[in-house]
């Protein structure tokens, strides 16, 4: 009994460092917008993966790879891309579901003695989810991502890579981009 108490004592006084000793956890970020706008012209919008430069404000072209797979090339510095995979689309439901599969490394730091790469967005294994629906006065847009930090290792972690400047950059992208597609739904 002695000893398995004392396996109970280590094991309670461990806990709480094996706790702050991780890698990323998944985040999440979830949006909406309200447009004054029919739920169909937004959807007839959003649905058109090879679109997204039409509406979105950071993004400068879209090359469809094929009926399933763009590259995006944003507007930033240096021109970096996103590959983006179309997962699912339903037109009764108006929602779509896409992934990131690639993305640009924009530059590349000696971080603890190693090459880390800093890519277009700082995430990894990013899924997102839009849906369209009809609410009173207009139509909400909802855009849902799920996803990790791009720095997959336990901290410290380099600047711009922890999990609340991924949640920070997914945020940004979503808001703006929902912002100009009302902006554009609504003249």
């Amino acid at each position: 009994m002695k000893k398995f108490l004392q396996i109970v004592a280590a094991a309670v006084i461990a806990l709480p460092l094996v706790a702050t000793a991780h890698g990323p956890t998944r985040q999440e970020v979830d949006e909406k917008i309200v447009i004054n706008a029919s739920p169909e012209k937004v959807w007839t919008m959003l649905k058109d993966f090879s679109a997204i430069d039409k509406w979105h404000p950071a993004v400068e072209s879209v090359e469809m790879k094929s009926d399933k797979v763009r590259v995006l090339t944003l507007k930033s510095e240096g021109n970096p891309t996103i590959t983006e995979e179309l997962d699912k689309i339903n037109d009764e439901k108006m929602s779509l579901i896409y992934k990131i599969t690639d993305m640009s490394v924009v530059k590349t730091i000696t971080f603890n003695s190693k090459d880390t790469p800093y890519y277009t967005l700082p995430v990894s294994t990013y899924k997102s989810w839009m849906f369209v629906k009809e609410v009173d006065g207009g139509t909400e847009v909802r855009w849902r991502g799920k996803f990790y930090r791009s720095f997959m290792g336990n901290p410290p972690v380099p600047e711009g890579q922890s999990d609340a400047e991924a949640v920070e950059a997914v945020t940004a992208v979503y808001k703006s981009g929902l912002e100009n597609l009302k902006n554009i739904m609504e003249k």
